[in-house]
């Protein structure tokens, strides 16, 4: 049985991660990487988050002076005739370095005595995207963690005045950590959404009306127009879609299908008697490999199961199985038939 790792060790990893992550964008295996060490353990968000904010923190503090540098600060600073008389290779206190501030202060932070969200006047907004197949967990500095689905890409802002997303493309998960100071908003297109603290989605692809689901907590939905301006409030396990004509259209979902529904976090695709046809389209938004059906009645035929969201290849050969269908596949797809 492996050693269950302790808090001071998270804490270190995640300033490790978080330093990292400052000097220098991930290259994709240390991307897969890092989201392989933050999901092995539910601990480890909130020490990232915690060690990412406690990083703001350290690096305003260089406004004390172009002279300041975290990495050579020492907690006790000598006069200079008596720090001139120290050797080098044996100071006599220990440095203070980035490090040790994050993964001290982390720790401070964890055991509920301080919170570290110490955001700029004036934030500069972080971009986050994923490609076709791919999904993304990012945590935020609030302590807020984002899901990102396929082909998706967000812009984050946080600041002393709000706590901005804007999803400009593809669908986002989003898990709100409570501050009841700085509002969470996503902007979607011309929806703006506010949570103070929920588990909400919100999903916007060019060929479907723009699609909201609360899992817990509640969200403000806004609509804004020249003509108008009318605010909903959806509560848990509810989704609400922009219709055509700029209504908001509320219906309630059950626990089981909301989970269902963002399997999608996981890489699975799940469905419930749902038309091959549609099972077809939301396959195609995760691989090029696309499902081609050789007739309407077939594309009626329904599917029930849960898939690998990047096999589309294994998904038509278990539904040939299943529904006693012919299954073809070529170099630019997969065709299924009678």
């Amino acid at each position: 049985m492996s050693k269950r790792e302790t808090s001071s060790e998270i804490d270190a990893a995640a300033a490790d991660w978080a330093l990292r992550m400052d000097e220098a964008a991930l290259d994709g295996k240390q991307q897969a990487k890092f989201e392989r060490w933050l999901s092995a353990d539910v601990r480890r968000v909130g020490a990232y988050a915690r060690a990412q904010a406690v990083l703001v923190h350290v690096k305003r503090a260089k406004a004390l002076g172009t002279e300041f540098e975290p990495s050579s600060y020492n907690s006790h600073p000598l006069p200079r005739d008596a720090a001139e008389a120290i050797r080098p290779e044996r100071p006599d206190r220990p440095v203070l370095t980035r490090r040790r501030m994050l993964i001290g202060a982390s720790a401070v932070a964890a055991s509920g005595a301080i919170a570290f969200f110490v955001p700029s006047d004036s934030a500069v907004a972080r971009v986050y995207e994923t490609g076709r197949g791919e999904t993304r967990l990012i945590p935020l500095e609030d302590g807020t963690t984002v899901t990102l689905n396929t082909q998706s890409r967000i812009s984050v802002s946080l600041d002393r005045a709000a706590r901005l997303v804007t999803l400009e493309r593809g669908e986002a998960l989003f898990k709100v950590a409570s501050n009841k100071h700085i509002p969470f908003l996503v902007q979607a297109g011309d929806m703006s959404l506010r949570a103070e603290k929920a588990t909400f989605s919100v999903c916007q692809l060019d060929e479907r009306p723009l699609e909201v689901k609360v899992c817990d907590g509640s969200v403000e939905m806004e609509r804004s127009s020249f003509a108008t301006r009318r605010t909903h409030v959806l509560g848990a396990n509810v989704r609400a879609t922009l219709s055509q004509n700029g209504t908001i259209i509320q219906r309630d979902v059950p626990p089981e299908a909301m989970e269902r529904e963002l399997a999608w976090q996981e890489g699975m695709l799940s469905f419930v008697d749902t038309p091959l046809s549609q099972a077809a389209e939301e396959f195609a938004r995760y691989s090029n490999r696309r499902i081609r059906i050789a007739d309407v009645a077939v594309g009626a035929e329904t599917v029930t199961g849960r898939f690998s969201a990047t096999n589309p290849e294994g998904f038509a050969r278990a539904v040939a199985l299943g529904l006693n269908l012919n299954v073809r596949s070529t170099p630019d797809g997969i065709t299924l038939g009678r």
